[in-house]
């Protein structure tokens, strides 16, 4: 936002504006609740919607549009005109993307700041990739949790096929911080949408599970390293979950409290049940029971969905107690 300045002159009294009819804003005859605009507010929004009447693309307009988001960051108008303007002057697009990188400070969260940089990248092309996985880099450093950071790095990185990068990147935060949920999501995206890691997911498959595993390890309760986990495609010989029992047990064994390996170890039952011969269908829907049991005993705030889940269960195999 806009702080006071002495100088500045109102469009209104600029000579060079003279010959653009303001346009009032028009809340109707009797507005139930007027918003107290500052009078600096309205001179500006006035000459900005005259000059967009006039349908306008000049230095003059795209200096105005600069003024309004810096009143207003979220207007819609105000972005959407400066890149009509932009394009009709052939601005230098390198000098815009450093307006961005200013105005990113003060709107990070600024849906319609990251658009108006993705149309910028777009037009300029693969030469300021680079730049804009650091610039990403950068910004997921001060809020790592910052959502539209991550849905622009993600058209960056599927744009101009970073994937490699990208996920050298996720590692990095990982390791730095193993419970950050939206680098593991950042890394199931990358190697479920990526080029060769997409194709060939199944072939990377047994080495990602090692690498969960490990992350899971470092931090047995980690919710999202387990949802990741559970995730993962399964393989030609046996199922996602059947690869984690091994890890779950282990982990069960030194916690006997832990909610993600008990779930990891009942949805594994559960499959396991409905995919085995009649033989050992009551052997494993037997253990997905006793699990779930002890969910609803050490899960209260989702005592009644595992409550829900044994009556389910039960209902599908009645005679398993």
């Amino acid at each position: 936002m806009v702080t006071g300045d002495d100088s500045w002159v109102p469009y209104c009294d600029r000579a060079e504006w003279s010959d653009v009819v303001p346009i009032p804003q028009d809340d109707g005859e009797d507005p139930l609740v007027p918003i107290d605009y500052s009078s600096r507010f309205e001179d500006v929004m006035n000459y900005f919607r005259g000059i967009c009447k006039r349908e306008e693309c000049s230095a003059r307009a795209l200096d105005i549009t600069k003024e309004v988001i810096s009143l207003n960051g979220a207007s819609c108008s105000a972005w959407f005109y400066r890149w009509k303007c932009l394009q009709e002057l052939d601005s230098d697009l390198l000098d815009e993307l450093d307006y961005i990188d200013t105005m990113g400070k003060t709107y990070p969260k600024n849906y319609q700041l990251w658009w108006h940089r993705r149309l910028v990248v777009e037009k300029i092309g693969k030469i300021v990739a680079e730049r804009e996985l650091q610039c990403t880099a950068d910004a997921l450093e001060v809020d790592t949790k910052n959502y539209h950071i991550w849905s622009y790095r993600q058209w960056l990185v599927r744009a101009f096929q970073l994937w490699e990068a990208d996920l050298a990147f996720v590692h990095k935060l990982l390791v730095d911080d193993v419970f950050n949920n939206s680098a593991w999501n950042q890394r199931y995206f990358v190697l479920t949408r990526g080029g060769q890691h997409a194709a060939n997911l199944t072939s990377v498959l047994c080495s990602e599970l090692q690498y969960v595993s490990d992350m899971i390890r470092i931090a047995p309760l980690n919710e999202a390293a387990w949802s990741y986990a559970r995730a993962l495609p399964s393989g030609e010989d046996s199922t996602t979950l059947e690869q984690l029992v091994p890890l779950a047990t282990a982990i069960l064994e030194s916690q006997p409290t832990n909610l993600q390996a008990i779930m990891t170890l009942t949805d594994a039952a559960t499959e396991m049940s409905r995919a085995a011969d009649t033989s050992k269908h009551d052997t494993h829907t037997a253990k997905a029971l006793e699990l779930l049991h002890r969910l609803v005993k050490l899960d209260p705030m989702r005592e009644r969905y595992w409550a829900w889940q044994v009556q389910e269960l039960t209902k599908a195999r009645p005679f398993v107690k």
